[in-house]
């Protein structure tokens, strides 16, 4: 009995399900950075390197430009509008990284 009690206890185990790690993808749409490492349309799932990560605290001005999924399309064409937000983020973001 001890060894069937053992092995209750072993499948009990085994069926524990443990919560999955997101794994959400980060869009870029602000302009290039720093050619294959940050393009524009870059995407990154499961987080940011340490590079990029880098290239944010660099440059403040792209950080609004890290875009969840959902948002990506809308965001986008925004980017292209001429006098909203998001084109304006773009356009303040590319002064910055070519003024430096």
């Amino acid at each position: 009995m001890a060894i069937k009690k053992t092995e209750e206890k072993k499948s009990e185990a085994t069926k524990k399900e443990y919560p999955k790690k997101k794994r959400e993808s980060i869009y870029y749409i602000g302009p290039t950075v720093k050619r294959g490492l940050l393009d524009n349309g870059s995407v990154f799932r499961g987080g940011l390197p340490k590079e990029v990560e880098k290239l944010k605290e660099k440059y403040p001005g792209i950080q609004p430009l890290f875009i969840p999924k959902d948002k990506y399309i809308e965001a986008v064409n925004k980017v292209r509008i001429q006098g909203t937000k998001f084109n304006i983020l773009y356009e303040n973001a590319k002064k910055d990284i070519e003024g430096r």
